[in-house]
């Protein structure tokens, strides 16, 4: 679901790593196994411009022939529930009221 393609382009002696999907999103590694390691850090950070922007998720692209990195797991479930809840209109406020949650009471 959230399968990112990535552009490696050899660059001085390192591998810069963009996304044609996320143009926030770029960062560098010393060979292709560390720079698509690092791009899972900054797919996350990007992603996470457009949560606090309450934008909408980008749709990864399917391009043959190009790697793809994605969030971990517990990020994908945090995204997932953001997309649904940016589509139904929901804020966290409803989703609390929805959840039957209350936040705990202090003295």
């Amino acid at each position: 679901m959230f399968d990112y393609p990535v552009v490696l382009t050899p660059d001085d002696g390192s591998i810069l790593v963009t996304f044609p999907d996320i143009p926030e999103a770029l960062t560098f590694g010393e060979n292709e196994s560390e720079a698509l390691k690092q791009a899972v850090d900054a797919l996350e950070t990007a992603l996470s411009f457009y949560v606090n922007d309450r934008r909408p998720l980008p749709i990864p692209s399917v391009i043959e022939g190009l790697p793809t990195v994605h969030p971990s797991a517990l990020e994908c479930v945090k995204l997932g529930l953001y997309a649904e809840m940016l589509k139904q209109g929901v804020r966290k406020s409803e989703l609390a009221r929805r959840l039957n949650w209350h936040a705990p009471h202090t003295s």
